[in-house]
């Protein structure tokens, strides 16, 4: 009786653990760095999921592009590249370009850090507003936005 009282303690307490650390515990948001010409960009977060299954913290904008109409954007030459720098390296990336009334996907490419994302400016003169996502395990994400003024 007494060793399957103490069975019965330890099994309780390795289930709560178990629960403890995969489905409750709150993990941090990965920093990003946005990088033109050794220079860093200023982003705006305006979605994300972040949590373990039962805990997610969350902010869903409807507009993700009003969030940066009235700030100036960053000086960028067309042909630079934007360097994108996690401290956690997502499973996926979508980097997408807000036009008008439409997204484009641009497709990215590794750098050789492998801790980061690449694109380029294309030859488009103008205010450029990208929209870049990072997906992580467990249904988890963050959508950044930079704003580049391109000359």
């Amino acid at each position: 009786m007494f060793k399957k009282g103490i069975l019965l303690i330890v099994a309780i307490s390795t289930l709560f653990l178990i629960i403890q650390e995969t489905i409750l515990t709150k993990e941090e948001k990965p920093q990003v760095k946005f990088v033109l010409a050794d220079k860093a960009i200023p982003y705006k977060i305006t979605n994300y999921s972040w949590g373990k299954v039962l805990n997610k913290d969350k902010l869903i904008m409807k507009d993700t592009y009003s969030s940066v109409k009235g700030t100036e954007g960053t000086s960028a030459f067309m042909g630079e590249y934007v360097h994108i720098h996690f401290s956690d390296r997502p499973e996926n990336v979508e980097i997408l370009e807000h036009k008008k009334h439409k997204k484009s996907y641009i497709y990215d490419k590794n750098t050789n850090d492998y801790q980061g994302y690449a694109f380029q400016i294309d030859s488009q003169k103008g205010e450029r507003v990208f929209e870049v996502r990072g997906i992580w395990k467990g249904n988890n994400y963050v959508t950044y936005i930079i704003k580049l003024k391109v000359s």
